[in-house]
């Protein structure tokens, strides 16, 4: 009887955690993986993880990794990137702003998605092109669209 219980318990556990995943994940449709990819973007600027070396080899091309490498103008010891192509390039906050970093919007456009957030109070949009490789999410070019000054 034990043995019962246990395996019937066991086989709704099962059932209850299929049914999250459906949840979670519903049917891969290309929206679905349009919307994974905005969600990644968005944490990815949110968080900050464009600043995250690691996140950066986990997550650019080779390509896109020798462009941030070349854009960076500073002597370093090491391997330096410009993280700032990811956001709006200025070096210190808008003055009069609340130096807001935040991810306003993310729209698809062809092979690339568009992104328009705040950066220290600086206004910008960004283009980012985005695949997915082996099942990871790599980042292979981001370029400004339109950065604003006022």
């Amino acid at each position: 009887m034990k043995r019962l219980i246990l395996l019937i318990v066991l086989l709704i556990g099962a059932l209850c955690n299929v049914s999250a995943q459906d949840r979670l994940h519903p049917a891969h449709t290309p929206t679905s993986k349009s919307d994974e990819i905005k969600s990644f973007i968005t944490q990815m600027y949110n968080n900050k993880l464009y600043e995250d070396y690691d996140f950066l080899r986990k997550h650019c091309s080779s390509g896109l990794l020798k462009k941030l490498q070349d854009a960076y103008p500073y002597d370093t010891d090491g391997i330096a990137y410009a993280t700032w192509l990811f956001g709006s390039g200025k070096q210190n906050s808008k003055l009069g702003a609340d130096d807001k970093t935040i991810m306003l919007e993310v729209k698809a456009d062809g092979d690339w998605f568009v992104y328009t957030a705040l950066d220290m109070g600086w206004k910008f949009t960004n283009k980012i092109r985005i695949a997915n490789k082996r099942g990871e999410i790599i980042i292979e070019d981001v370029c400004a669209v339109k950065n604003r000054t006022h």
